[in-house]
């Protein structure tokens, strides 16, 4: 299982994407697995993460690496693989000018930022550091001094991106219900 790091401040990389990168350029359809996310589903997908735009881009991503776009990231099939791609990049978050839903969905399922900022691509250059402060809800490039607010998470969408994504939070649910006698024991 792939999980997104949670820390609260995230400081990285810029890569810099344009508008409308829709799910089929992030992970392509012929490379895309239905499996349990094994190490080699792992593999195809990072190697082939943005090859249409950017062959050989997962040669370049580092960890905590921020992924910045423009208008429309993440729309397409609804297919997961795109956001798992993202995370065994390296990224630590996507920020763009704005996400397509299902993209947004995803990232919160397995605990992975994906947060709109109105503005970003005027913001940054590629190769820029920026800081991304969860606890402030501010955002700064460190290499021109720009900085902006952020729109903070609702509460849910927050607590499930810090538990490490959906399965972790049901995980925990059952775990207490279980504790509380809510389920019968089975043998």
């Amino acid at each position: 299982m792939i999980h997104a790091q949670r820390s609260r401040v995230l400081v990285g990389r810029v890569w810099k994407f344009g508008d409308n990168i829709d799910t089929d350029v992030i992970t392509p359809a012929d490379t895309t697995c239905f499996g349990l996310g094994d190490a080699e589903e792992i593999r195809i997908l990072k190697e082939n993460a943005f090859r249409s735009i950017r062959p050989g881009f997962y040669r370049l991503v580092r960890p905590g690496d921020m992924l910045v776009a423009g208008r429309n990231f993440g729309l397409g099939s609804h297919r997961e693989q795109a956001n798992t791609a993202l995370v065994s990049l390296g990224f630590s978050v996507v920020i763009a000018e704005s996400i397509a839903r299902i993209f947004f969905r995803n990232s919160v399922a397995i605990g992975f930022h994906a947060i709109q900022v109105p503005g970003i691509t005027t913001m940054v250059e590629e190769g820029d550091e920026l800081k991304v402060d969860l606890e402030r809800w501010r955002l700064q490039n460190l290499t021109n001094g720009k900085e902006t607010a952020i729109e903070p998470y609702s509460e849910l969408v927050q607590r499930i991106i810090e538990s490490g994504g959906i399965v972790e939070v049901l995980k925990a649910r059952i775990e207490a219900d279980r504790k509380q006698g809510k389920f019968a024991s089975r043998i």
